[in-house]
Formats: C-alpha cells, sequence, structure tokens
C-alpha cells in the first residue's frame, strides 16, 4: 500500500451547484469605468458556472486603476460570495515573499547572494552542503535539492508540512551532497525555499510569520497577511476544496513555512502588486528592485528568474502560481506594461494557472477567449458504476467518489486524489505516479479495483 500525494492534493461535491456572479469594482486614481471588467468577468464566468471550482477572488492593476472581482460562492453549504477580503492560502506564491526577506538581508548588508548557507544556518556550518550552496542558489531553483526532502513521513497527509521541523530540515541537508550542477541546473524545489525561510528565520531569532510582518506586512499595510489566522480573521477564510469540490483541510507548516505557508487576500495582493509596479523608497523598495533583477538567465532547460520571480517568455512579465489540499492561486506583474494581477480559489487544481494567464492576456491586450468546458467527456453512468468502497487488506480500504465534476479515489488515511480516465477499467492519478484498473462486467457496478503502483498490483474487492 502506498499512493502518497505532494504534488498537491484534490477532490468533488456531490450534487448540482448554481453560482451567480458579483463583482466590485475599486480605483486607485479616479471614478471612470475600469476597461478590464467586462472580459474579466467573461474569462472566469465558464469556471463558476461549470461547477469546477467554488470561490475566485481577482484583482486586476492597469492605468493607475485597481480593480476587484468576485465570483462563485464559498462552498456548497455557504452561498456567501467571497470579497477582496477574504482570505486563502496562497501557496507557493509565498516562495517570492521568501526570497524579498533574503533581498532585504543583501540591500541592507547583512548578508551577499553568494553567502554560503552554513553562514546563516550556523548547524549547517561544518556539512560540505552548508559550505558549497549560497543563497542565491536556493531562491533560483540551482541548489539540486529535490521538491520534497527524504526523511519527510508525515503523520498526517491531511496536514502534510506540520510536523516536519528544524531538526529534521537540517539532518536532512547535513547528508546531502552538492550537486555537481550546482548554480545551473534548474530543480524546482519546496525544500529550497524552505531551507531559505527557515535559515533567514533562524539568523533574524524572529519566527518567519514575525520577520514578514516586519519586513514587508507592516510597512505594505497587508494588514490581512498571515500565518496563523486570528480570533477575528476566521470568519473571513475561505473553506478549501480539493480539485474536485470536496472539503478538504487547510495546511499548517513548520521549517518549510517559506514554500508555501502564507493565507493572504486579494486587497493585500493588489497592495503587493502596487509596490513592485512602483516600489516605494527605502529598505521595503530596494529589496523589491533587487528581486525584480534577472538572476538567472534563461537556457535550454531551465527558465529566466529574478529572486524568487520566474519571468514569462515575453522577458517581462514575472510570476508565480501556488496550490495546496484546498487552495489554488496565480500572480502575474508585468512592469513594462504596468499591469498585474492576482487569481486567489478556494477549490485546489490546475484551473486557475490558466486562468490566470487569461486574465493577464487581457490586461495585456491580446484579447483571449473564454474557456469552454466539455462535458461530453465525462460518461456520468460509467462514473456511477466506478464510485464505491474496496477492501484492500482488514486495515485499508479504497474509497472511489465522483461525479458530473470528476472521479477521485483515496486510501485509508490519506487525502482524495483525482483521477483522470484511460480507458473505462483504467484511470491514472493525476498527482501520483500509480493507476487503478476497475473489474468491471457489461452494465452492472464495479466489483474489484486493483491498485497499480512501482510494479506491484494489488487487488481490492467492492465492499459497499
Amino acid at each position: 500500500m502506498q499512493i502518497n500525494s505532494f504534488k498537491m492534493p484534490f477532490a468533488f461535491v456531490l450534487g448540482a451547484i448554481f453560482f451567480s456572479i458579483a463583482t466590485t469594482t475599486t480605483f486607485a486614481q479616479d471614478a471612470k469605468p475600469f476597461d478590464h471588467e467586462e472580459k474579466i468577468t467573461a474569462l472566469v464566468k465558464p469556471y463558476v458556472e461549470n461547477e469546477n471550482v467554488f470561490a475566485i477572488s481577482v484583482a486586476a492593476v492597469a492605468d493607475g486603476q485597481v480593480w476587484f472581482g468576485n465570483f462563485g460562492q464559498l462552498s456548497k453549504e455557504d452561498t456567501n460570495k467571497p470579497t477582496e477580503n477574504t482570505i486563502y492560502e496562497i501557496g507557493s506564491i509565498t516562495k517570492v515573499l521568501t526570497s524579498l526577506l533574503l533581498a532585504d538581508a543583501v540591500q541592507s548588508g547583512e548578508l551577499k547572494l553568494s553567502t554560503p548557507v552554513g553562514e546563516v544556518m550556523l548547524e549547517l556550518k561544518e556539512s560540505r552542503f552548508g559550505q558549497q550552496v549560497n543563497l542565491l542558489h536556493l531562491s533560483t531553483h540551482t541548489a539540486g535539492l529535490p521538491k520534497m526532502p527524504t526523511n519527510w513521513q508525515p503523520k498526517n497527509l491531511q496536514a502534510p508540512y506540520a510536523d516536519y521541523d528544524r531538526e529534521l530540515l537540517n539532518q536532512y541537508i547535513a547528508s546531502v551532497k552538492p550537486s555537481s550542477s550546482l548554480g545551473e541546473k534548474y530543480k524546482y524545489s519546496n525544500v529550497s525555499a524552505g531551507l531559505l525561510g527557515d535559515s533567514l528565520s533562524a539568523r533574524s531569532g524572529m519566527s518567519y510569520e514575525e520577520l514578514l510582518k516586519s519586513k514587508f506586512f507592516k510597512p505594505l499595510k497587508m494588514t490581512d497577511s498571515t500565518l496563523q489566522v486570528s480570533q477575528d480573521q476566521k470568519a473571513l477564510f475561505a473553506p478549501p476544496h480539493n480539485s474536485i469540490k470536496m472539503p478538504d483541510h487547510r495546511w499548517e507548516f513548520d521549517a518549510l513555512a517559506g514554500a508555501g505557508a502564507i493565507r493572504s487576500t486579494t486587497a493585500d495582493m493588489a497592495k503587493f502588486i502596487q509596490a513592485n509596479l512602483n516600489p516605494p523608497k527605502g529598505a521595503t523598495g530596494k529589496a523589491i528592485e533587487l528581486a525584480w533583477k534577472i538572476h538567472l538567465e534563461r537556457k535550454s532547460g531551465r527558465p529566466a528568474m529574478g529572486l524568487g520571480w520566474h519571468l514569462a517568455g515575453n522577458g517581462t512579465t514575472r510570476w508565480h502560481n501556488g496550490k495546496t489540499g484546498g487552495y489554488s492561486s496565480m500572480l502575474q506583474i508585468d512592469r513594462k506594461h504596468r499591469v498585474g494581477a492576482i487569481v486567489l480559489c478556494n477549490t485546489a487544481g490546475d484551473h486557475i494557472d490558466e486562468l490566470g494567464d487569461a486574465i493577464m492576456q487581457e490586461l495585456l491586450g491580446n484579447n483571449p477567449k473564454p474557456k469552454t468546458f466539455d462535458d461530453s467527456k465525462l460518461d456520468i453512468a460509467l462514473i456511477k458504476r466506478l464510485v464505491g468502497t474496496y477492501q484492500l487488506n482488514p486495515q485499508v480500504t479504497i474509497e472511489v467518489r465522483g461525479d458530473k465534476s470528476g472521479l477521485a479515489a483515496k486510501l485509508t488515511g490519506q487525502t482524495f486524489l483525482k483521477l483522470e480516465r484511460e480507458t473505462d477499467k483504467l484511470w491514472r492519478y493525476v498527482d501520483v505516479d500509480a493507476k487503478l484498473k476497475f473489474g468491471l462486467p457489461k452494465k452492472r457496478a464495479a466489483s474489484s479495483v486493483t491498485l497499480l503502483q512501482n510494479g506491484n498490483a494489488q487487488k481490492a474487492k467492492r465492499v459497499d
């Protein structure tokens, strides 16, 4: 028995959900209409009306104006609409803020980009990794570290980062041999960003959250951006859903907080966009400028990067997306064209990457078309035949659930993961290298399912 997903978990909701579209508009300078409102609304509508997501909040900045659009409802039960003050997990967009902490320490003269990580995290000072890998390598994903550490064994897969602490992180890093392609090969890594954030936190004597609030959230007046949601903020926190819209769990972080722990709102992220378009005077603005610069040139097989930022193919747009177990997000900013956008959603999955790209293309004047969803590929009658509970062994079942939103499965003690159809009988996990093969009699419900993973086949018989 295996099946783990650390690419980010997902899920669904039974029954039809009907959504309404709502938008609110705020202007930064004058009262003229926001030119892109109608087209952005048209880009968002298909995602909500086709029941792919619950709540979506958008902030767009263009021509000196800030516009907020809020769409859908918070959950199946909660028909309230989100607002620009609704709090979401922003996932890996956190990495941009982690690298801004590095930029702040560099512009102040406290550190250099070339500073070895062992001089910042003193527990690593004697290790080869700590001596050879520098802070720039961590920020640009060129340290050779994997996406997740090999000693990562979460006790609870519904809170996969919560118990991975500094001791475990340092034990892992001390055992890693520096890569021969150090500084050259790009390899996206939650470990790198987590280590960078934890090292800067340890050096400062503050928690990662305290450091962020001191250096950026307070100066930029990002009043609802946080790691730990206060009692007053709890009512504003959008409930999480996985990629097939089942209720999911919020994620907590320890040592890897720098990889994805921030919660925020479109109101706050609009301020962040504006600060990147027009950096303020002083230390905050200097850090933003340093992070904005290109620090890793584009080569075959690797993107160009600032500090934490990825550069889009046009060479001017900086971006980062984010996914956790119940949320997805996309942030893009283009100084050359003076535009930026943030999209936050309380449904996990890849939908928001595509939507965020379309909104940015609209702001850049490229006239993108609204997405068309084709539900004809889903055979609802087939999905109903596959749904059920299958006994893998006395302690473990495979629970399969689905509707017209799709199909997902979970093993006992784990989380629902989305499946994609290869044939009527064979379904592939989207986020794990594994498949499920159903024993499917003609016109009857599936009698069994076999888990195919790592060359092994484990059969489970239907019990419900």
